[in-house]
């Protein structure tokens, strides 16, 4: 009861300590939601058999309870459910109104996550059991029993902190297959300079060339050892060496050690059979200096070439591991440390790390191949067409395995056929089926075809060799969101989540999709948990839109200033460029206008070319639509039209938006004309392309004001596309002109809170418009008003013209929805007054 939890000396508190609520522990009044507190203790304690607020003493557990934040349910469990992890967090806010506000709402979480759990662990063998929906209110000993059953239910019959999903059985052993695993490093367990990590996968480079012979990656070895539990690859039994041979379907295994690596290397290995466990062959080799490691290696692999009774082919003799990674200790090391750091999306070190290896070997393939990939992520168009021409020019330096990767993005990059490429990685994975990251790029391709069925199914085929690939699961997490299937979504991205629970991507990928289903609330809370990890992660970007759609323009800044904070000078550009995204939310599309002309000369000045310059003009000019100074606009997009020229593979060199130009300054001829011209040059490319020059015919046809027309041309740019992507502008107003009003205020609905997330097919970024949707949230609501008027309901209509006068108090005065929405307004206010 209220009061009651108070005694007579002021104060003072009754209860168990560490049970407390802040509000009971500091003597406040205290209602129901204190008891779900307590409960959240109670739940964090069974989780991880601690409680989340601890002292010597009643007061040092009063300060913990009210000033501290728990640790993080993963850090005593890392087997815990993340969603599981935000029930208990939300449980344990320490302001009542950010808890939950009825026991309900936990059950209800608790209950999804459950069915979630149920869903992901028999994906491959069944559906998920159905939970009967209640009819009513649940009375609140009921409830409290029924949270019991569930947590029991949880922890003990769908042991979903042990989860294994779709968990394979032992694979038949295919004849001459091979494990090579980790070599231990005896004198320096902890293996600092990365010498047991650079034998064990130069090994596998060397054998892998070997005709008739089938090695297992690396990748692919270390995700089965933490399926069995053993996460540690540097230190592991000879029986899980075993079970993990068995689970990846191998005949033999490669054990090793490395005895000795100063002043000379010794190294011992000893070739086993999986079935039997017998030692087939061992090897001892000595005087080897460390910075000969090349040469060890191609001794090696040739003794365990004959122990497997491998003759290579006369016409296909096995290079020395030196003529197809690199000559230098150093290089190698700098490029295994990059590739570690592209898997975690630490793109800026990824960066430095590769960049660091060129430098040490010009000639290195993989290294110019894994940085044209960081560059293209980054912005840098040049950097990435460099980076990957050098590496097609060096592809007879490595293995077929990485000559054909290569070889397949060159083929999109330089002749925009992904056809060709996916051919081409099919092959790939015919001959190497375990080479997992061609899984990943091959259903990129049957995406970039609109071949949505069968890039699924490529996803499928690869978590079918290894069901702990974090990037499949990541991709087709994505897929599935884009596809509209909310709850495979979920199921993807949690099971990313619980196979990375350290790494900030998986956190950003859950708050992304939230996001894509329009669920706000819940992204913002994971993308702050991915922000916890590091504070410049691509995550804060994100923050820093919903920030502008919040019109919290300072905290927007700083989250933009903190993404500019990393020494890598594309991201910085970016920064800069997020940060007009504040004036041109405000309508201050003059200082919007300002700031990207600054940032435009700061990165002209630095030499950056590529995406940041491009769009840089591209923001201009859509600055200047808004503002209605279309000759600015012209002028904007005739620039960026030039720059893009400088790619030659660029098909459309930024003639969408200049036809668009055209049509603002009075030139339908000249603006049909480009897209004439366009369309012929594009005719026979994939069906994204078709899609971009359909939506630009869209736009001229909006700004004729046939809207008919431009509803049944958008409808077929998007055909091509994702069901579910980024809401569209002009696209809202013609369904709103031609009398489609409920599927109108749907679209502009979605369009005041969307804003840009990473992942393009979704996102959309290859559009004319993309860049407009700071403006496009505001006006939103303009139109919001003048379709809630049209259909009468004039409170809500009053309401949206209010929220963008307010938004656009303080625009520029010229700009024309200001003065029609104030009329509209007065009239409306009149009108109900009357």
């Amino acid at each position: 009861l209220r009061g009651a939890t108070k005694l007579t000396q002021a104060g003072s508190t009754v209860g168990t300590a560490a049970y407390m609520s802040p509000e009971q522990a500091s003597g406040d009044e205290v209602d129901y939601r204190s008891d779900i507190f307590s409960f959240g203790v109670v739940l964090y304690e069974l989780l991880t058999g601690n409680l989340p607020f601890r002292g010597e003493h009643h007061s040092a557990i009063l300060y913990s309870i009210m000033n501290e934040e728990p640790q993080p349910v993963a850090r005593f469990n890392n087997k815990v459910s993340p969603e599981i992890e935000r029930v208990v967090t939300k449980a344990l806010s320490k302001e009542k109104e950010e808890r939950y506000q009825h026991i309900d709402d936990l059950l209800t979480d608790l209950r999804r996550e459950r069915k979630n759990l149920e869903y992901v662990k028999t994906t491959t063998v069944a559906q998920p059991i159905e939970v009967r929906k209640r009819k009513k209110r649940i009375p609140p000993v009921a409830v409290a029993t029924s949270i019991i059953a569930v947590l029991v239910v949880l922890l003990f019959v769908f042991n979903p902190f042990q989860l294994r999903v779709s968990r394979e059985d032992t694979l038949e052993a295919a004849e001459n297959s091979l494990a090579v695993m980790y070599f231990e490093n005896i004198p320096d367990p902890e293996d600092k300079a990365n010498t047991g990590e650079m034998l064990t996968n130069l090994l596998i480079t060397a054998l892998s060339q070997a005709k008739g012979l089938e090695v297992i990656s690396r990748e692919r070895l270390y995700d089965i050892q933490q399926e069995l539990g053993e996460a540690d690859s540097r230190n592991i039994s000879p029986v899980l060496t075993t079970q993990v041979a068995q689970r990846a379907g191998v005949r033999t295994m490669l054990l090793g050690s490395i005895l000795q690596d100063r002043p000379k290397l010794a190294v011992t290995s000893r070739l086993i059979e999986v079935k039997s466990g017998k030692i087939l062959a061992s090897q001892r080799l000595t005087e080897f200096s460390t910075d000969q490691i090349f040469a060890l290696v191609d001794s090696l692999a040739i003794l365990v070439r004959n122990d497997l009774k491998i003759t290579p082919e006369p016409v296909a003799e096995p290079k020395s591991v030196t003529d197809v990674t690199t000559n230098s200790p150093e290089a190698y090391r700098s490029y295994l440390e990059g590739v570690e750091l592209v898997k975690r999306f630490y793109t800026a070190e990824a960066k430095a790390a590769l960049e660091r290896a060129i430098e040490l070997d010009n000639d290195f393939a993989m290294a110019y191949y894994e940085v044209a990939g960081v560059y293209r992520s980054l912005g840098d168009v040049a950097g990435w067409r460099n980076a990957l021409q050098k590496a097609w020019e060096l592809s007879n330096q490595v293995g077929e395995r990485e000559r054909l990767q290569i070889q397949a993005w060159y083929v999109l990059r330089v002749e925009n056929d992904a056809s060709k490429a996916a051919e081409i990685l099919e092959n790939l994975l015919l001959k190497y089926p375990h080479e997992q990251s061609a899984y990943a790029d091959l259903a990129g391709m049957y995406a970039r075809l609109s071949r949505y069925d069968e890039a699924q199914n490529v996803y499928r085929r690869g978590l079918k060799i290894d069901s702990l690939d974090k990037s499949l699961w990541n991709s087709l997490a994505y897929s599935y969101a884009g596809l509209n299937r909310r709850k495979d979504a979920f199921a993807a991205v949690n099971q990313y989540l619980r196979l990375a629970p350290g790494e900030p991507n998986p956190y950003d990928s859950k708050g992304e999709i939230y996001s894509v289903f329009g669920e706000v609330d819940s992204a913002l809370y994971w993308y702050r948990r991915a922000v916890s990890f590091r504070t410049d992660f691509i995550t804060v970007e994100k923050l820093g839109f919903d920030a502008v759609l919040r019109q919290a323009y300072g905290s927007a800044e700083r989250y933009f200033g903190q993404y500019g904070s990393t020494a890598d000078r594309f991201q910085q550009a970016w920064a800069e460029l997020d940060l007009a995204a504040v004036p041109m939310h405000r309508g201050q599309l003059k200082q919007a206008q300002e700031k990207l002309l600054g940032s435009l000369s700061s990165n002209q000045a630095q030499k950056l070319h590529g995406d940041v310059i491009t769009t840089n003009f591209s923001v201009l000019a859509l600055v200047a639509y808004g503002a209605n100074d279309y000759p600015a606009m012209l002028d904007y997009a005739q620039k960026c039209s030039v720059e893009l020229q400088k790619d030659e593979s660029n098909k459309f060199y930024g003639r969408e938006l200049l036809a668009w130009a055209w049509m603002k300054n009075g030139d339908p001829e000249k603006a049909y004309q480009i897209m004439e011209e366009l369309q012929n040059d594009v005719r026979e490319g994939l069906p994204g392309w078709q899609a971009r020059t359909d939506f630009a015919m869209a736009l001229l046809a909006y700004e004729q004001g046939k809207y008919d027309l431009a509803v049944e041309q958008f409808r077929k740019a998007f055909r091509p596309l994702f069901p579910r992507h980024a809401p569209q502008f002009h696209y809202a107003v013609s369904l709103l002109k031609t009398g489609n009003l409920t599927k109108a205020i749907d679209e502009l609905q979605r369009i005041t809170w969307w804003s840009p997330i990473s992942y393009p097919p979704i996102s959309l970024f290859l559009l004319p418009t993309a860049a407009y949707w700071p403006i496009a949230a505001v006006k939103a609501h303009y139109w919001l008003g003048v379709a809630y008027e049209q259909q009468g309901q004039k409170d809500k209509a009053i309401k949206e013209y209010e929220k963008f006068l307010d938004i656009w108090k303080d625009a520029d005065k010229d700009l024309g929805e200001l003065l029609d929405t104030k009329s509209r307004l007065a009239k409306l206010k009149g009108t109900a007054a009357k």
